[in-house]
């Protein structure tokens, strides 16, 4: 005898193959319904609206006269939403999206009446090995999950704990016939005996409780008013005397943690196709969004919300309710289907959209911030230099300025910066306007200069910036443009041979051969899954042929270009057609100081139904590679599927389970078994590029190559019968949606940076990420140019705020690396600090770092108080602080 938790809900795909604005107006319909039967049913204990908010706000404001009689129905725990925003992605968004995520979703509910307090994440393509910590900081200590999960390989029950590296353990409950098990139940004894109660005895099996969950619900469906009745009938059948009742979620997990005294624990990610498809390559479909989408996290996070801190610090006044829109505009974005772009041309066209708003909103508020800055703190044609990072900055700084000077020169306090001209245009100064007592007038404007420029500058304060004064010059030192086929820094030497490409470490003498080669290959796979086509093989790229370098002092760079020969299509490669050509631009830049090989590669892509990966030879043997998590890194061994007569994949996982994996940013591979005098590592950091794999090379016969594919491009949103996805195609299966914008038909760049060091230790990782992704960012006070920046050319009157020429909002001595800094949500003079621990040992906190605010209180991530909590950090977790700062007086000092 057991009691079976029928969980009624509907999985709400807020976008799919159809657009936002379809599943608007089913929302009108379905959840009215909804309403309507929980108010006239009081045997219809509750419903579940799938775990996210974004669609009761959509629904809300199409329907704002619901609100009362929803709120009504959510406070009394009858309608359950949150705590998501949206049901994320939780690979191919940046960890600090998924708290934020978490955050926006959990408020907007509790709004509302209450916010559901369980980790539901019924659809999700696998799941990262850092949720625990994710879920535990905003005070979730559970989940309830589908896919990706393997009952031989990593747990045996059902219900288990689930462990991150960060040391935070949630209960997890998987579902195991997924949340459509109970899809349309209906009383009838064929429907009850012959697929209800054999799914509940395997659930019963696996769970081995005395009670047991079961989803009553699927995609976009409505309530069922009779669902109370057919359980009774249910109940009444059942053989083995099992009770079937409408239960919550909630109440399921309540029941888990009073059992939970033996359950099991697992450490890792859920992220194999044993009994559901998760598409591992999923990575790299759609590049233009998940691209786009890499941007404005990282503008955000490494941009806009340091200096609208360092404003709020000040007492400057930010609309931060813009920062929200942002934020919810690319949350909106990061659902499973949504940013795994396994989507219609037309919802993908609605999320670019969303991403271009965002993007524009984050760009306007960012120069309007940073113009209010530099008009108080610079005199006309001065430059304020911003340093994003939590510890004072000492490097090579990019730098615009617009001048009437021919050569100009920098200096900071009277002193000169060494700088480096990289680039100088002539611009037309145009004509304006000139009101006269005889009308309007035409009066030319001389003609100035744009510089970019390459600065070094020294101790730039952490969170903090410094001023320098532009004046005129004699003449400037200048990068000059040549045909060198070298270029070296004081670490790094990287010369072309051959049309092969050698970097080499100067320090240690290692030294890589055949750096880059391009391969492409055949995609006769859909939007979820790359496959390849029987019997094609890869094609790689040919010699590297030089188009300049430009050297100087401070950057060298050498210019470079790659062609490949392909088919067309798949018709055209199926004959044997190889007709068209892919060019690739490569810029490579070493920079005075830095460990690491930068490269941008550009192309024009007029090829379809193909992959695009780049190829980086090492000279390491691995057996694993190790790639970043959010707040930790996750090593995975190097088990490539080999297909040959004796392979029995297909008897046992869904979709191929070839070892191409994802990462939050960041791969390595390491020779760890080496002798610790002997190791050696490579570190490949990206800009928006998530997908690899770790190759074996014919010459060496050893794994030793990183490809990171750029991109793969396809014409439909799913197939059948896949090489490596065999059965019906993934999504909607009986009807066929060409997605010809899935092909991508575009320009596209992609960026990386390469590294040769001693380990690849979390933290070395993280030093690296943060020195290629937290670049320090400038802005002159100038009104020669009024199109630089968005909004520039607006007049905006800002109040006078006393602030110095220099300054620092904090400093953090400790190990630690910034994960954010954000404005609070409930605190209009305060801000929140996130850092994590990326060393190998708990970091204890010095909170008399904090003293020059005026309160500094440990918080989790929803910004509710520890007051237990001492300052201590453990490897591959977080602390979060708010900090309030006291805005009442001018700031005389370094912090607040």
């Amino acid at each position: 005898m057991a009691k079976v938790h029928v969980i009624p809900h509907t999985h709400w795909d807020r976008e799919w193959y159809f657009t936002q604005q379809d599943s608007d107006v089913l929302a009108t319909y379905n959840f009215t319904k909804v309403i309507e039967t929980l108010e006239s049913q009081s045997s219809f204990s509750c419903y579940h609206l799938d775990g996210q908010s974004a669609i009761v706000e959509d629904y809300l404001k199409v329907m704002p006269h619901m609100r009362e009689r929803m709120a009504k129905l959510v406070s009394d725990k009858r309608l359950f939403i949150g705590p998501w925003y949206t049901q994320t992605d939780t690979f191919n968004v940046a960890g600090e999206s998924i708290i934020r995520n978490l955050k926006y979703g959990m408020h907007v509910a509790e709004q509302l009446g209450h916010s559901m307090t369980v980790g539901y994440l019924p659809d999700t393509f696998g799941h990262n090995a850092q949720m625990p910590t994710l879920f535990k900081g905003c005070g979730i200590d559970n989940i309830i999950f589908w896919r990706g999960i393997d009952y031989d390989q990593q747990v045996e029950r059902s219900n288990f704990f689930w462990q991150s590296a960060g040391g935070d353990s949630i209960l997890a409950y998987n579902l195991v016939h997924g949340y459509g098990a109970a899809k349309n139940i209906v009383a009838e004894p064929a429907h009850l005996d012959n697929k209800i109660f054999p799914m509940v005895e395997k659930i019963k099996a696996l769970a081995g409780l005395n009670e047991v969950l079961i989803p009553s619900g699927g995609d976009q469906v409505n309530i069922d008013p009779n669902l109370p009745d057919t359980l009774a009938k249910a109940t009444a059948r059942s053989s083995t005397g099992d009770t079937y009742v409408i239960s919550s979620m909630e109440e399921y997990v309540d029941y888990l943690r009073r059992n939970s005294s033996d359950f099991d624990t697992f450490k890792g990610e859920f992220k194999i196709p044993r009994y559901t498809r998760i598409h591992k390559t999923i990575g790299s479909v759609r590049y233009d969004i998940k691209k786009l989408n890499f941007d404005i996290e990282q503008f955000l996070l490494k941009k806009l919300e340091p200096i609208t801190a360092i404003a709020k610090a000040h007492g400057i006044t930010v609309h931060t309710e813009l920062l929200d829109i942002a934020w919810k505009k690319i949350i909106e974005c990061h659902a499973h289907d949504s940013m795994g772009g396994c989507n219609s041309d037309a919802t993908n066209a609605d999320i670019m959209h969303r991403l271009k708003q965002a993007e524009e909103i984050c760009h306007g508020l960012y120069n309007l911030i940073v113009k209010d800055i530099a008009s108080q703190v610079c005199s006309e044609g001065d430059v304020i230099v911003f340093n994003n990072r939590i510890k004072p900055y000492s490097g090579i700084v990019d730098i615009v300025v617009f001048s009437t000077f021919a050569d100009i020169a920098l200096e900071h306090n009277g002193q000169p910066i060494i700088t480096e001209q990289v680039k100088r245009d002539t611009l037309d100064g145009g004509k304006v306007i000139e009101v006269t007592k005889d009308g309007e007038k035409e009066v030319a404007v001389p003609p100035y200069y744009r510089f970019e420029l390459k600065a070094k500058l020294e101790e730039i304060p952490p969170l903090g910036y410094l001023t320098l004064s532009v004046n005129e010059a004699t003449s400037m030192d200048t990068a000059q443009q040549g045909t060198a086929a070298v270029i070296e820094n004081d670490k790094l030497a990287l010369t072309l041979v051959n049309g092969e490409l050698i970097l080499t470490d100067k320090q240690s003498g290692r030294s890589i051969s055949n750096l880059i080669q391009f391969e492409n290959q055949a995609d006769d796979g859909d939007s979820y899954d790359f496959s390849p086509l029987e019997g094609d093989m890869p094609i790689y790229s040919q010699p590297l042929s030089l188009l300049g370098s430009q050297c100087g002092e401070l950057m060298q760079q050498m210019t470079l270009q790659s062609r490949i020969l392909v088919p067309h299509d798949l018709e055209d490669r199926r004959q044997g057609d190889a007709n068209s050509e892919i060019v690739f631009k490569l810029t490579f830049t070493l920079h005075h100081g830095e460990q690491s090989l930068q490269a941008d590669i550009d192309t024009v892509n007029h090829v379809k139904d193909h992959r695009v990966r780049v190829l980086i030879n090492s000279d390491i043997n691995a057996d694993s590679s190790i790639s970043t998590l959010p707040f930790a890194t996750i090593e995975r061994p190097i088990a490539p599927v080999l297909f040959n007569a004796d392979d029995n994949w297909r008897e046992r996982f869904r979709e191929c389970p070839v070892d191409i994996e994802t990462t939050e940013g960041a791969v390595a591979i390491t020779n760890t078994s080496c002798a610790e005098q002997n190791s050696k590592a490579l570190v490949i950091t990206g800009r928006g590029i998530k997908e690899y794999q770790i190759l074996k090379t014919a010459h060496t016969n050893q794994y030793d190559q990183i490809a990171l594919t750029l991109f793969k491009a396809v014409g439909f949103l799913g197939k059948d019968d896949l090489l490596w996805r065999p059965g019906r195609a993934s999504g909607i299966n009986n009807t066929v949606v060409h997605t010809p914008d899935a092909q991508l038909q575009q320009s596209m760049r992609f960026s990386f940076a390469i590294a040769m060091t001693e380990n690849a230790s979390h933290q070395v990782i993280r030093e690296l990420e943060t020195a290629y992704l937290n670049q320090p960012f400038s802005y002159q006070q100038q009104r020669l140019n009024s199109f630089e920046n968005r909004l520039e050319r607006f007049q905006v009157r800002f109040d006078e705020k006393p602030m110095a020429k220099q300054f620092s909002l904090l400093a953090i001595k400790e190990q630690l690396e910034l994960s954010s800094v954000s404005h609070s949500f409930y605190d209009a003079n305060a801000i929140v600090l996130r850092l994590f621990n990326p060393t190998e040992q708990a970091i204890e906190l010095d909170m008399n770092q904090f003293n020059g605010f005026a309160n500094a209180t440990i918080v989790n991530y929803r910004e509710q108080e520890l007051a237990d909590d001492k300052p201590v950090v453990a490897p591959n977790n977080t602390i979060d602080l708010q900090l309030s700062c006291a805005v009442a007086s001018p700031f005389d000092k370094e912090s607040c």
